[in-house]
């Protein structure tokens, strides 16, 4: 199964997690007090207790979407919807122990965890769904956009390793990118001038969106663009370079490995 989009990544996602489960918690058992939940949590401090509880939701919520946001891990759907039964399982450990404590310590703790799990999952289920729902409708969008604009304009979107959006060139203004272990020196034109931009990222991350746009991988800590190469030129040691047509810019090594590829391009 194909890896999630990159926007379930991002942070503005995991926020909107972190927000709308403890609101959506507490709106929905306040207001239609699903399951009987009201002789389950106390008919005295209904309020008090879901009030409480969505505390428990919104910490939980913002322990668990940090975690999913900072660890470097490829996810896909099935993966993601796993991570999201986790975090409802999580959240019904502590409700569980928060209404065994304050209601029924004279019970088992086991005992408040099915009902617990119940009113966690079948609530919660409905903001995780529409979430999920929302962010691929975004995704959509984003990927029709990018695929409408003219090709002689194609920008290439840049994100780094937490997948914000950091840099957005027209794919024409770029000259080459190189990699330097967990960053990439992206060099491109503005204004006549060589400028350069330097993303934490690993080159495997961008490479595919950069090919799909233009550029070539010439060498492994190389891409090239082939619409900047003047000639490709051996040296005395037999080692190919390619020169650019943009001021101040270096030669970039070209590889026996890719030298027909690039040259094909020229």
């Amino acid at each position: 199964m194909s890896a999630i989009p990159s926007v379930f990544r991002r942070f503005i996602p995991q926020f909107l997690h972190m927000i709308v489960l403890p609101v959506f918690f507490f709106a929905f058992l306040l207001l239609y007090r699903p399951f009987e939940v009201q002789h389950f949590c106390g008919n005295a401090f209904f309020g008090v207790h879901i009030t409480l509880l969505s505390c428990i939701i919104l910490v939980s919520s913002i322990l668990l979407r940090l975690l999913y946001y900072y660890i470097p891990m490829k996810i896909n759907y099935t993966l993601y919807i796993f991570w999201c039964l986790g975090e409802m399982v999580f959240m019904t450990f502590f409700v569980a122990l928060y209404i065994w404590l304050a209601l029924y310590k004279d019970q088992p703790y086991y005992e408040m965890l099915t009902t617990s799990f119940q009113i966690v999952s079948m609530t919660l289920v409905i903001p995780y769904v529409i979430l999920a729902l929302s962010l691929r409708v975004h995704d959509y969008h984003e990927k029709s956009m990018i695929a409408n604009e003219p090709s002689t304009g194609k920008r290439i979107r840049f994100y780094d390793g937490k997948h914000n959006l950091k840099l957005v060139l027209m794919a024409d203004t770029i000259l080459y990118i190189s990699s330097d272990e967990n960053y990439i020196n992206i060099y491109y034109v503005e204004n006549d001038k060589l400028r350069s931009y330097v993303l934490r990222s690993p080159m495997k991350a961008i490479e595919e969106v950069c090919v799909e746009n233009g550029l070539v991988r010439c060498h492994r800590s190389y891409l090239i663009n082939p619409l900047h190469v003047k000639v490709l030129r051996k040296d005395k040691e037999g080692v190919v370079y390619a020169e650019l047509d943009a001021p101040q810019a270096q030669h970039i090594p070209v590889t026996k490995r890719y030298y027909a590829s690039v040259s094909a391009l020229l």
